[in-house]
């Protein structure tokens, strides 16, 4: 098989940007920019009023990260968060396979991980379920188009970003930003992610590796400014 050595260099490009990016090298600091630390504060107070509202349910708060967990320094004005701290997010289902009524002539896109590809946006799947599949196996809920998604299984970190309303499989997860103006934390976790996913601990499981839910909300992320996310 005959590689493209283009291709190759431009991956290895694109993939030393995203390095540089996400730990703070990318462009100068900006000592006016308001720091993480208040952006985390913000997080903390919209966490609480979606509790209070019953949005969210209360969860266990995350242990801190520790000077020694800290996979690599970053600037001062940043912070490192777990991820369970910054966002929440939803699993899926696969509606049962034996039922007729949940997958013929099917109309709403379900996606699977092979559905998610180089592209940004992902806008049509393999498969869709019918209504009654939404309504038993989902009870209704659509994640709403504009959601970040990312594989957790086996195939860890792959992302897109839903163009239409969907539902996805038990494979991935749906990710809600406490705080997401103008998408910018959506877009930024759009870039991380595929880095960040494989640089923590994993689940032995029979065809690879794998995540959990625990070891999700335990990823370890970078987080600077909202100017500089952006």
């Amino acid at each position: 098989m005959k590689i493209n050595t283009l291709d190759c260099d431009a991956q290895a490009l694109r993939d030393k940007i995203l390095d540089l990016a996400m730990r703070g090298k990318l462009v100068p600091q900006d000592p006016d920019d308001e720091p993480a630390s208040e952006l985390l504060e913000k997080i903390k107070a919209e966490k609480k009023q979606l509790i209070k509202e019953k949005k969210i349910k209360k969860t266990k708060p995350l242990a801190p990260i520790t000077d020694k967990e800290k996979p690599f320094d970053i600037p001062d004005s940043w912070e490192w968060v777990k991820f369970g701290d910054i966002v929440s997010f939803s699993l899926g289902k696969t509606p049962r396979r034996g039922n007729k009524k949940y997958w013929e002539n099917g109309t709403i896109p379900w996606v699977s991980i092979s559905d998610i590809k180089d592209k940004r946006l992902l806008n049509k799947t393999k498969e869709e379920i019918t209504n009654q599949a939404l309504e038993d196996s989902f009870k209704n809920n659509l994640v709403p188009k504009g959601t970040l998604l990312m594989s957790f299984k086996l195939s860890i970190g792959k992302v897109c970003i839903l163009d239409v309303p969907a539902v996805h499989n038990e494979a991935i997860i749906s990710i809600f930003p406490f705080i997401n103006k103008d998408y910018i934390t959506r877009d930024y976790l759009y870039y991380l992610l595929p880095i960040i996913s494989t640089m923590g601990e994993f689940t032995p499981a029979i065809k690879g590796k794998t995540l959990n839910k625990t070891l999700i909300n335990e990823l370890k992320i970078p987080l600077p400014p909202l100017s500089e996310q952006s």
